[in-house]
């Protein structure tokens, strides 16, 4: 597993914002790292959260989660990710969600971050930041 999905590129997947360039992009990206990607559990609650803004009935929700768990592997924090993000926050000025995600990556050995957030392009901490949007 070295590239980890975040919330936006599956947002997009799903269609619920009605840019279907977007769209388009966002599923060809998670074909393009469907060998070697995975998702967050804060992946998975922030996806979820957003379809219930969205007010996507919560069947929906739950059968498109329950999908996305048992077609992609999915990393967990643990007792230290609360620190690791913190500590990037301090060090690198993240927001703090960005930085949940970011510890989870680094405790899971993970090196890249596909994400529209963050920033694209660099590394930080050992973690490369990529857009599906955005020519390499």
């Amino acid at each position: 597993m070295a590239t980890l999905i975040d919330t936006n590129v599956l947002v997009y997947a799903r269609g619920v914002d009605g840019d279907s360039a977007r769209q388009s992009q966002a599923i060809l990206a998670l074909k393009t790292y469907r060998a070697d990607g995975c998702l967050a559990v804060q992946v998975l609650q922030e996806f979820a959260s957003v379809l219930i803004r969205k007010r996507l009935s919560i069947d929906v929700i739950y059968e498109d989660v329950a999908t996305l768990q048992r077609t992609w592997s999915v990393v967990a924090p643990n007792n230290d990710t609360v620190l690791m993000a913190l500590t990037c926050v301090k060090a690198h000025h993240m927001n703090f969600w960005d930085a949940l995600l970011w510890a989870t990556a680094r405790q899971h050995d993970i090196t890249t971050i596909l994400s529209e957030d963050g920033p694209t392009g660099a590394d930080v901490g050992g973690i490369h930041y990529r857009s599906p949007f955005l020519p390499d």
